[in-house]
């Protein structure tokens, strides 16, 4: 079933796609959000529509769990937006969640992916308030036994990616 597509622009001049995602439950507002967690899909070719119904038919959550998906042509495409997630067991409430596209194991991100992961990283990290240090990857989580977002996906450089992209934003 196709679903209208939105797009909106934020302060940043930043482009976010709404595709009217179905969620089985109603979404939750989030806590005070303390963190940006990074993820990858874990497989090179995978849209935010098929996330969402892998999600929902092989999962059985309320729908795609992400707060927001980064196609591989640097699409951003709004998930759960800025509602409680299901990325990252028991920091969903506080977290904002960002996926991927890709298999970081075995490939890197494109630029545009990265180019748009650092603006949605800066919208996030001016509207909460949030440091460099606060973007982590789903690896760095107390528990968790997965490479996300990647081995390849180097996490020290992706905040230092961050900073350098703040401070040529100013």
């Amino acid at each position: 079933m196709k679903t209208a597509n939105l797009t909106f622009r934020c302060e940043l001049n930043l482009k976010i796609v709404k595709k009217n995602f179905y969620f089985i439950e109603p979404l939750e507002d989030l806590d005070e959000v303390q963190k940006i967690i990074v993820h990858h899909t874990s497989r090179t070719q995978m849209n935010a529509e098929e996330c969402h119904e892998f999600h929902q038919k092989v999962r059985g959550w309320s729908g795609i769990g992400y707060n927001f998906f980064i196609e591989k042509d640097g699409t951003i495409v709004e998930g759960r937006g800025f509602h409680v997630g299901a990325h990252a067991y028991g920091h969903n409430r506080n977290s904002i969640g960002i996926c991927l596209t890709g298999d970081f194991d075995i490939e890197l991100p494109t630029s545009s992916q990265f180019s748009s992961f650092l603006q949605l990283c800066h919208h996030i990290m001016r509207l909460y308030n949030l440091e460099p240090h606060q973007v982590i990857g789903h690896r760095e989580l107390a528990g968790v036994k997965k490479s996300c977002p990647g081995l390849l996906f180097n996490v020290n450089q992706m905040r230092d990616d961050i900073k350098g992209y703040i401070h040529s934003s100013i």
